[in-house]
């Protein structure tokens, strides 16, 4: 059952509607968001509420767009994810990034990069104007509470963009003029410290936990852990240990004993995810929050569109230790957990895999985010979906900390952490124990962990050029021969921005 405050839910669509729909006459009499000199809509915390939700709701970058823009852009460019028939038949401007073939007039990568302005122009309206309200319009204690929300999602949206770009233009203030909105683009030190800044404010600012109405809201280990997430991200190994330490002292996270679970909507807001997408199918005021899901994961032959698949050397990381799980005879959980292949205990809502894909057959199809009890060909409202999103868990705070241990010589200290993955996962503990050997017992770990989870081929440029290089041109997708480490690491400015802004070249 999801846990779920219908008044958060109100509050989310009635800050669309204001930010979407217009007003009525006397909404024409206030001053708009981007004033600073606003006497009346910042005068309150309800209104405070409502702009931060209106932050909130940028996360979703929109029914279509969470997975044919932003799965597409976080997930197609690596060696485990490729692009499905119909995004082949019909889509190339997704197609190019399975194939390498972006260029800077791609359609999805402008909205995905206007996207994240929009949202942090959002976060920025509260955290220009809360400051500057007064005691009686909202207590001292809230607005640090709202400043602190506001500031990891401004931290959040930045940090979507650098990690797809290589340079970006950083907006850590609200403009005031057309003037300041033009600017260059900043360096990648330049941007990661204002990350950093952002999710630091946010974790002093942040309480530890809600309660159950709250779910879903920014918490200090969210903070911390993106924090440590960016720290790791630029090598800086010590403090990314030492953050991702104080995420695990909090007490408040544990692995869930059922990896499926995670990805199905039958284990949403747990105690595993430190901050996760949420949506909902219950109807608030006439309109719901979901997204085109179902049909866009699902292979052709589960009633599908398959617009995105796996990849044999998926499946070929997965099986790389056999059937050696603590469960006689199977294979790593997070493969049963993963994708649908063909294997005696491979369950397809009650049919064998040949009976669902032919016998002989190789293809591979995608299980997570799919529904647990509910086939994509019995699927009751089309292609809607409201699997939550796992934008952060507790099994990335571990492997992540034991890279930052392990790459800081600290290695025996790494390996315990790497076990209790491994554990959940009803694998034997590692057999690692050189540096060498638990760095690539780190690779597999997070290889066949976050299959689908948009963090594959940001891991494959941390771990360098070589890695990278290698992954790609063993993943036997089409296109693999366009793919060149120099050019394709990251993505281009988009030539729209470029046109419109005169300090961009």
């Amino acid at each position: 059952m999801k846990l779920y405050n219908k008044n958060w839910y109100r509050l989310l669509l009635a800050s669309m509607a204001f930010l979407a729909f217009g007003c009525d006459e006397s909404d024409l009499e206030k001053v708009p968001l981007d004033q600073t000199s606003s006497e009346t809509f910042w005068e309150n915390e309800t209104n405070a509420t409502d702009a931060l939700t209106a932050a909130y709701t940028q996360l979703n970058a929109g029914y279509w767009s969470h997975t044919e823009v932003v799965y597409v852009i976080d997930n197609f460019r690596s060696d485990f994810c490729q692009a499905g028939a119909d995004v082949v038949a019909n889509y190339p401007d997704q197609e190019a990034f399975s194939s390498y073939r972006v260029t800077d007039d791609n359609g999805r990568m402008a909205s995905y990069w206007g996207q994240q302005y929009i949202a942090i122009s959002t976060a920025n309206q509260v955290i220009h104007n809360v400051p500057l309200m007064t005691d009686d319009q909202v207590q001292a204690a809230r607005r640090t509470e709202l400043l602190a929300e506001a500031k990891f999602l401004r931290g959040l949206f930045h940090m979507r963009l650098l990690m797809n770009w290589e340079e970006i233009v950083v907006f850590d203030f609200l403009a005031q003029s057309g003037e300041e909105l033009f600017k260059g683009l900043s360096s990648r030190d330049e941007a990661w410290a204002a990350i950093e800044a952002d999710f630091s404010d946010a974790a002093d600012g942040l309480p530890v936990s809600y309660n159950d109405n709250n779910k879903g809201r920014a918490t200090q280990g969210a903070a911390l852990g993106f924090l440590g997430k960016a720290q790791l991200e630029q090598h800086k190994y010590e403090e990314a240990a030492a953050t991702l330490l104080q995420v695990i002292n909090l007490n408040e996270y544990n692995l869930e004993a059922d990896y499926a679970s995670l990805f199905d909507g039958s284990n949403e807001l747990n105690n595993e995810t430190l901050f996760e997408l949420a949506f909902t199918s219950n109807e608030v005021g006439g309109s719901s929050v979901e997204y085109a899901g179902i049909y866009n994961v699902a292979a052709a032959e589960m009633g599908g569109w398959e617009a995105m698949l796996p990849t044999q050397a998926l499946l070929d990381e997965m099986q790389a230790e056999g059937r050696t799980s603590t469960d006689a005879g199977k294979y790593d959980a997070r493969l049963y957990g993963s994708i649908f292949f063909d294997d005696p205990d491979v369950d397809i809502y009650g049919y064998t895999y040949a009976e669902v894909f032919g016998a002989g057959a190789t293809k591979l199809g995608w299980k997570k985010f799919l529904f647990r009890d509910v086939a994509p060909w019995d699927a009751p409202r089309f292609e809607a979906s409201d699997i939550n999103t796992p934008l952060l868990r507790y099994a990335d705070v571990l492997l992540m900390r034991a890279e930052a241990l392990n790459e800081s010589g600290s290695t025996a200290a790494a390996i315990p952490l790497i076990n209790q993955v491994r554990t959940r996962a009803l694998m034997p503990n590692t057999t690692a124990t050189t540096q060498a050997q638990v760095r690539e017992a780190i690779m597999h770990e997070r290889a066949v962990e976050f299959a689908l989870e948009g963090s594959r081929f940001y891991d494959l440029r941390r771990w360098g050029n070589n890695v990278l290089q290698d992954a790609i041109g063993n993943s036997g997708k089409d296109g693999v021969d366009n793919f060149n480490v120099s050019s394709d690491s990251y993505l281009p400015v988009p030539a729209s921005e470029k046109m419109s802004n005169p300090l961009i070249d």
